[in-house]
């Protein structure tokens, strides 16, 4: 193994732009990146908890084979040689996934990539571990019957948040520059503001969804990692055209890398700290929110406080969720397993079967109302910023934010589902710290197809106010935040 050259930082402190660059000069192996992740990884787990599963052999091979392709100048796609995690929703060929349940625990591996999986595959990434989340992904904690709480890498008596909490804490904490998530309310915005990482939803059918269980349409797989320019070249290989999939577009855009630098000027962008109904956001998130915004503003944009007309969409999401989580659990779980599922899911089914399908149909309609209007609003601006999370990542113990009324428990992620209503892209980047010296994540969120533009504004800001490693008390010393560390 090679030694790393003593002016970079850490390995797995490095952008994949810096990874691929020092591959291809030499001046570090696949080998050394990975030795290096292996070591953090062997560190901080498991109290961390954001890993559920390991091939070391297998990725060390694969590593090998890497560094040889890179040492006769033959690198066989854009990502050959990068680490990548995999949240345990993704399926990986020869690997068991279990989305986080017991009655899964002993599924057997399976036989094929899902289809962003492959992508990435075919790029050269290298899969180093599967990362938890809630049973089938359906509450906004990671926290599961199979794999206990994932902890928060800012400080580990703090939640993640989820569903994507395995792979935004383990992004944040330095295990790999890279992982996969998918979102259906604010599974990658959530944990990811939550985590000081960059999470991006794309525009629905950009990415594949295949062979995901999705029985709302709400969800969107999409990239985290700790740079934007590194989201935009994982959503390039993550973009792909799969035929036969419902909402696939009739083909991947490219370019994104090209159009990152293009900036903000000229750009009219629309401040919104509440989404017009939100009963409470914790003031310092909003005006952390609002001086990212006024940053877009002297870059060039034209800001205007607006909010969209969408009512309150939350008693609708509260009626018509537990009846999609308990059909997850009918398509994924075998009835004779199903006694093994969580509390939550068994009361979902119970209220799921409460409810008539006039009920649930109503519930949907609202969903597409208040779509459009987000859509309408959206052909005004270009961008609609907003907080990601209104309130800062809170203890373990706590299935809720402290002091959140009960009524609304399960609704303390307001400003991010109506996206996935609309399935506009929408991206959560850090854009400063709490008084307690939390991360606090700006949403991004654009027209329907223009990823670009989201890209665009994140990246200027990255640029305005990057954000350096962390070392927080109570948290993993010398983990990565999330830009600014060797651009």
């Amino acid at each position: 193994m090679s030694p790393a050259m003593p002016s970079h930082p850490p390995l797995h402190q490095l952008s994949i732009e810096a990874l691929l660059h020092g591959f291809a000069t030499l001046q570090f192996t696949p080998v050394d990146l990975l030795c290096d992740l292996l070591a953090r990884i062997e560190q901080h787990e498991p109290r961390l908890n954001a890993l559920c599963a390991r091939q070391d052999a297998a990725a060390l091979l694969a590593a090998q084979a890497s560094a040889e392709r890179w040492a006769a100048g033959q690198p066989v796609g854009r990502l050959d040689g990068i680490a990548v995690l995999v949240k345990d929703n993704h399926d990986i060929r020869g690997w068991q996934t279990r989305n986080g349940s017991r009655a899964l625990a002993n599924r057997p591996p399976l036989e094929h990539d899902c289809a962003l999986v492959a992508r990435l595959r075919e790029a050269g990434a290298i899969f180093i571990a599967k990362t938890t989340l809630p049973e089938l992904a359906c509450t906004p904690l990671t926290d599961s019957p199979l794999t206990g709480v994932t902890r928060n890498p800012w400080d580990l008596a703090l939640h993640a948040a989820g569903s994507s909490g395995g792979s935004t804490a383990g992004v944040a904490a330095g295990y790999a520059p890279a992982a996969t998530a998918n979102d259906a309310a604010g599974s990658i915005r959530t944990p990811a503001s939550f985590c000081g990482v960059i999470g991006l939803k794309p525009s629905h059918g950009l990415v594949s969804t295949s062979p995901a269980i999705d029985p709302g349409g709400m969800s969107a797989e999409g990239p985290i990692a700790r740079h934007v320019r590194d989201i935009a070249l994982l959503l390039e290989h993550m973009s792909a055209y799969e035929p036969g999939e419902p909402f696939a577009w009739p083909h991947a855009p490219l370019g994104f890398l090209e159009q990152i630098e293009d900036g903000v000027q000229g750009l009219r962008i629309a401040f919104s700290a509440d989404l017009g109904y939100a009963a409470y956001v914790d003031p310092q998130i909003a005006a952390s929110c609002l001086g990212a915004a006024r940053r877009l503003e002297a870059a060039g944009a034209t800001l205007v406080l607006a909010s969209p007309d969408i009512g309150n969409p939350a008693p609708g999401f509260v009626r018509s969720w537990p009846v999609e989580a308990a059909s997850a659990v009918d398509l994924e779980i075998p009835g004779e397993q199903q006694h093994l599922i969580s509390d939550f899911l068994q009361q979902s089914q119970l209220r799921a079967r409460q409810l008539n399908a006039l009920d649930y149909a109503n519930a949907v309609q609202e969903r597409h109302q208040v779509a459009q209007v987000l859509h309408a609003f959206l052909s005004d601006y270009d961008l609609l910023l907003t907080p990601t999370a209104v309130v800062e990542p809170f203890a373990v113990e706590l299935s809720s934010p402290p002091d959140w009324p009960q009524q609304a428990s399960s609704m303390w992620q307001p400003t991010t589902f109506p996206f996935n209503y609309s399935r506009q892209p929408a991206l959560s980047m850090p854009c400063g710290l709490s008084a307690a010296g939390l991360p606090i994540g700006l949403q991004i969120v654009a027209r329907f197809g223009r990823d670009d533009l989201v890209l665009r504004a994140a990246r200027t800001l990255e640029k305005l106010q990057p954000m350096a490693p962390f070392a927080h008390p109570h948290g993993l010393a010398d983990a990565p935040g999330a830009s600014g560390i060797e651009q």
